[in-house]
């Protein structure tokens, strides 16, 4: 397996992402200790490529009609292959965690939310993305729980109001909508493959509307991340990635309703809108963490 095939099974990039808005998580919540954010960042980057890669082993038949350059599709790399790559990757994943919770680097709590993200990601990539609504809703619980494995690696704090927590609601409900505008645009490989959407399976019209009514709500919840934010150093910041993202996600909502047409440029500008709030977070981030 050559080293571009690899980057593109794994989706490195995406993996490297969630691995900073682990630790911004962490040091948002407190955290400072390095040691605790390299053990962070090495387990989430290498759950994300085990989620990626049995994603696109178990993917295949969908992958031959919405992505026949995939690397698996094309043969660039054996299902073999894969299927390690995918194993060591979790497995030092775990491990790692383990050995940081062990050590006092992290925080037992952090245990169980890296688990429960690998367990519903697998499940979805399994059997379970089949499965109408649940599908969409398994993808937004797993990349949503970024937010919170970073805040429960330096706390055991119940579900309150806090910038991770609200971030992971607001992720989760953002997220909804774009995986139900996808189904609207990868219905040809679903029903090949099986997979059942609220778009193959309620229709296109019905699944447009419920992406606009989650993400909508998204938009009502993040004024509390903006109250909240203003409480801490820097979150001016934050407060301003929100405030964009918000008048995007309101604009494309209105934009989709009115064409449906405006389904492709809906997926690509929502993932946009939610980077803006994601770059902000990080910038906070890193701001607090140089100052503290």
């Amino acid at each position: 397996m050559d080293l571009r095939a690899f980057m593109r099974l794994s989706r490195i990039e995406h993996g490297v992402l969630t691995s900073l808005i682990v630790i911004a998580s962490y040091i948002i919540s407190g955290g400072n200790n390095p040691i605790a954010m390299v053990l962070l960042f090495i387990s989430s980057l290498l759950t994300e490529v085990f989620l990626f890669v049995t994603n696109d082993i178990y993917n295949m038949e969908e992958d031959r009609v919405n992505r026949p350059d995939a690397p698996l599709v094309r043969g660039d790399v054996s299902i073999r292959t894969a299927w390690v790559l995918s194993l060591i990757s979790v497995s030092i994943s775990i491990l790692l965690n383990v050995v940081g919770v062990v050590l006092n680097y992290l925080a037992p709590w952090s245990i169980p939310i890296l688990v429960i993200a690998i367990i519903t990601g697998f499940s979805y990539n399994y059997r379970l993305k089949r499965v109408v609504f649940v599908n969409n809703l398994l993808v937004a619980i797993t990349s949503s729980l970024t937010f919170l494995y970073g805040l429960y690696a330096i706390t055991s704090t119940l579900p309150t109001m806090n910038l991770p927590y609200l971030l992971f609601t607001v992720s989760l409900l953002a997220t909804m909508g774009r995986e139900l505008v996808k189904g609207a645009l990868d219905i040809p490989g679903d029903i090949k493959a099986g997979v059942r959407t609220v778009a193959n399976t309620y229709g296109i019209t019905t699944a447009i509307v419920m992406a606009v009514a989650f993400t909508l709500t998204a938009v009502a919840v993040s004024p509390l991340i903006i109250i909240l934010s203003l409480n801490e150093p820097f979150g001016f910041v934050l407060t301003i990635g929100v405030v964009i993202t918000d008048l995007i996600l309101t604009y494309i909502c209105i934009a989709v309703l009115r064409r449906s047409d405006y389904a492709d440029r809906f997926r690509s500008v929502s993932l946009l809108a939610m980077s803006v709030t994601i770059i902000t977070y990080l910038l906070l981030a890193l701001l607090i963490l140089i100052t503290r």
